[in-house]
């Protein structure tokens, strides 16, 4: 009898502050959820799971079929003769933006790998079209309320801007600089890190700087992706970092 194949275990969730410790990983609830959903399946099935991969993102914009790691959790199931599992696949596509919600089912169609829901102990190549438009069709919907809520955040967020007295101004640019400045000691080693790719005397430029940090999936300051300008605030602010604290 043939043994059942293993499993790599890929959890996903959007935060609103990056994760910076297994500690603060393991605390977050949608996380935890999953992580919870794929032992109880890994239990149940009688599969093994050989690697767990777990991914975060302050980025909302790209889904998580578009994740550096979630193809690392694909490369590494499709070398290691495994499935991937999945905690909830319609949970993933409930946070997933509407505009890229059929983008994440043709991703997933297009998949050589196996891709199992823990939730339903269903693969997803088994769901017929029926079975599946449901899962979109409420996955959309969600996502369209949680945009509109957003909105009304904003809206509400300008308002209270608009009553702001004049003298917390000077406040706010001290504020938003501190940001800055911690910003760019965050992403210090980052940009450093491309700096050093370059050829002996040719400089880092924002554009080049901006393609990289967005495909790593590190947000700018607003959460959205980096611009020419914001990466050229951000090359000053490490380069004056560099000459008042070199690096030993």
């Amino acid at each position: 009898m043939n043994e059942p194949r293993p499993l790599v275990a890929y959890a996903f969730a959007y935060v609103g502050r990056q994760l910076h410790s297994f500690d603060e990983l393991n605390a977050n609830a949608a996380l935890r959820r999953q992580r919870g959903i794929q032992l109880a399946f890994e239990k149940t099935s009688g599969r093994h799971i050989l690697r767990t991969i777990i991914d975060s993102s302050t980025y909302r914009a790209v889904p998580f079929v578009s994740r550096e790691k979630f193809r690392q959790a694909i490369n590494t199931a499709r070398e290691a003769g495994a499935d991937l599992l999945l905690a909830d696949i319609q949970e993933l596509m409930t946070r997933t933006r509407r505009n890229r919600i059929i983008e994440c089912t043709n991703a997933l169609d297009a998949l050589d790998v196996e891709i199992w829901d823990a939730s339903l102990h269903r693969t997803w190549r088994s769901m017929t079209a029926a079975e599946r438009r449901p899962l979109v069709i409420s996955a959309a919907r969600a996502a369209q309320s949680r945009s509109e809520a957003v909105k009304a955040g904003i809206s509400l967020s300008r308002a209270e801007k608009s009553k702001a007295p004049n003298g917390n101004y000077k406040k706010g640019v001290l504020a938003n600089r501190r940001c800055a400045d911690q910003r760019a000691r965050r992403y210090r080693d980052f940009v450093l890190s491309e700096m050093a790719k370059l050829p002996p005397g040719e400089k880092l430029s924002p554009s080049t700087l901006a393609t990289a940090l967005n495909a790593a999936g590190l947000p700018s300051a607003r959460g959205g992706r980096w611009s020419h300008n914001t990466a050229k605030d951000l090359i000053a602010r490490v380069e004056d970092m560099a000459v008042a604290q070199p690096l030993s």
